[in-house]
């Protein structure tokens, strides 16, 4: 919260109305005010709060008024506050802001790896056509076989863009928020491992199995 104060001042009066210690300080002739006038304000996020207080010199101060204006919400956030969502302004922002960020990281991420793989001559544009079929059993192949470099770059390439499931946030408050969803991605993990594959050969035995093997949903 951040508070200002405004004196306002009124008509002059007698300076036998500032005490007498202070009177020692002040100019010849000066001449006084009765009483000073003080706007307090509390600048909160979504409300203002005021109080204006006549401050007399020699008796008890009095409040002359006080109130508080609310922001309003605008049509969105009333619909969401009469929902019942816990939802603010800041929080949508800040996935917002999140997911700009996040793109703009993946879009550096695909031009740096490009240009690598350009040099080192690994890229070739006839092999971003591959259905998906085709892509994942390449990854699977890359493991057991050689492969050529072009088709290790698309493999590096890919790798690049599935890069997995790795929480920012404390892992401790993670689970306590979706413990089932963590726990999940743990237990698949852990068979992958007990297994002996890569994320590659996995998905392509799905996929042989099932074309319509829903990826995305497996997260590891």
């Amino acid at each position: 919260m951040n508070n200002r104060q405004l004196n306002l001042f009124d008509t002059p009066m007698e300076d036998t109305a500032i005490p007498q210690a202070a009177q020692e300080y002040m100019p010849t002739g000066f001449s006084a005010p009765p009483y000073k006038k003080v706007l307090g304000l509390d600048l909160g996020v979504s409300s203002i709060g005021w109080a204006l207080v006549k401050e007399n010199y020699n008796s008890p101060s009095e409040i002359l008024g006080m109130g508080v204006r609310i922001v309003p919400l605008d049509r969105e956030e009333s619909d969401e506050f009469t929902s019942g969502n816990k939802i603010t302004k800041n929080q949508q922002r800040t996935q917002k802001r999140t997911a700009r960020k996040n793109y703009y990281r993946y879009t550096l991420r695909r031009r740096a790896l490009t240009a690598e793989l350009k040099k080192h001559n690994m890229f070739d544009p006839n092999l971003f056509s591959l259905p998906q079929l085709k892509l994942w059993e390449l990854r699977a192949k890359a493991v057991t076989e050689q492969i050529s470099l072009t088709e290790l770059g698309r493999v590096l390439y890919h790798l690049n863009q599935k890069r997995g499931y790795k929480s920012g946030k404390n892992s401790q408050s993670e689970e306590e928020k979706d413990p089932k969803y963590v726990e999940a991605i743990k237990s698949r993990y852990q068979e992958l491992r007990a297994e002996g594959k890569t994320i590659g050969q996995k998905f392509y035995e799905e996929l042989l199995k099932n074309p319509h093997y829903r990826i995305k949903q497996q997260v590891f």
